[in-house]
């Protein structure tokens, strides 16, 4: 049986041990043979109504761009985590205390897995990137600027190598350079990776044409330099870049080898 992959990435022991972390407050207090050995009282108060209640807006207002429900489900185990250290602390701090080196401990043990499935990228290293464009303008490009340690990045990490699956030609290529470690890179293309704007510039995915920049992912307002902002999903990606549209167009021209335009040429030549 076949599991989809947002399932499939799901399923392992980072967001399962998080999502018991995430309740672990509501089922000890709900669970009678728990509750009487943790807490003294096993009804929730007031208090614990009104943090619970902030915890959902914080929720509902930071997840409402998130690209899957897999990061829905990790942003809203963060900040259950957030909200049942204040409770536990609130009830006793030793609990409190306890539940948060048990955090720690499990940050560590049950990192956040990697992506690992197919995909058909060239990944660049500093000049690399400006030599492989001047290098053939046959060669339509898309390249995405990340910093690992961004988390726009990460998530759009699966789109981008399924877009890269589906659209890959000879012609019609898909690559990646980390900014964050060729500043000089960054620079060069006007990306700011700075603290204060690495939410609004990572990632930046540029469409070279002729080895020339012809589109940019989220767009720079000249007028104010300010960076629009853009919500990338894989259905976003392809409509505004117009992927679809640049595959049937290399697909039908495609790169002709030295070698078999010569054939072509003498075979033309014979027909004549």
């Amino acid at each position: 049986m076949n599991i989809p992959n947002g399932v499939r990435r799901f399923l392992c022991g980072h967001y399962i041990v998080n999502l018991v972390l995430a309740l672990s407050f509501l089922i000890l207090k709900h669970v009678p043979f728990l509750c009487v050995y943790f807490f003294e009282e096993c009804a929730l108060e007031w208090r614990d109504h009104e943090t619970l209640m902030f915890c959902m807006c914080v929720i509902i207002a930071k997840t409402r761009k998130s690209t899957s429900w897999v990061h829905f489900v990790g942003k809203a185990c963060m900040f259950s985590k957030c909200a049942s250290i204040i409770l536990f602390f609130r009830e006793e701090p030793v609990l409190g205390l306890a539940y948060l080196f048990i955090c720690l401990v499990t940050m560590v043990v049950f990192p956040e897995p990697a992506y690992d499935g197919p995909e058909n990228i060239t990944y660049f290293r500093g000049p690399f990137l400006g030599q492989e464009l001047e290098r053939d303008n046959r060669v339509t490009w898309i390249v995405e600027f990340y910093a690992a340690w961004s988390p726009p990045c990460v998530e759009f990490v699966p789109a981008f190598a399924e877009i890269s699956n589906k659209y890959s030609l000879d012609n019609l290529k898909f690559g990646k350079i980390d900014v964050s470690r060729y500043p000089d890179v960054a620079k060069e293309y006007n990306i700011d990776v700075s603290a204060m704007t690495k939410t609004r510039q990572l990632p930046t995915l540029i469409l070279f044409e002729n080895g020339k920049e012809k589109m940019r992912k989220p767009f720079i307002d000249a007028a104010s330099k300010t960076v629009i902002p853009y919500v990338f999903t894989e259905a976003n990606v392809t409509k505004d870049l117009n992927i679809s549209e640049l595959y049937e167009q290399c697909k039908n021209n495609p790169i002709v080898k030295r070698k078999d335009k010569k054939e072509r040429d003498s075979q033309q030549k014979k027909e004549d």
